[in-house]
């Protein structure tokens, strides 16, 4: 029995973008933790994880893109 196995060439750009889209969704909820107590924190504190928040998650947004794209042109 005979398998077809595709070498895949783009390996290390798929673990490089899908541990980075990890990393940003873990920043992203460590953003949300200090949202989490909203009241007791000063504002500059709230204003900066609201901003890195929003940052992760466009970063995270872009990566995982990046890596649907590598997956769906491999398939071809």
């Amino acid at each position: 029995m005979r398998y077809d196995i595709k070498p895949d060439h783009h390996i290390k750009a798929k673990r490089g973008y899908l541990a980075a889209f990890y990393i940003e969704l873990f920043l992203t909820l460590q953003a949300g933790m200090v949202l989490f107590h909203f009241s007791s924190n000063e504002t500059w504190r709230n204003i900066l994880a609201i901003v890195g928040g929003g940052l992760c998650l466009s970063f995270a947004g872009v990566t995982f893109w990046k890596y649907r794209r590598l997956v769906q042109d491999s398939k071809k």
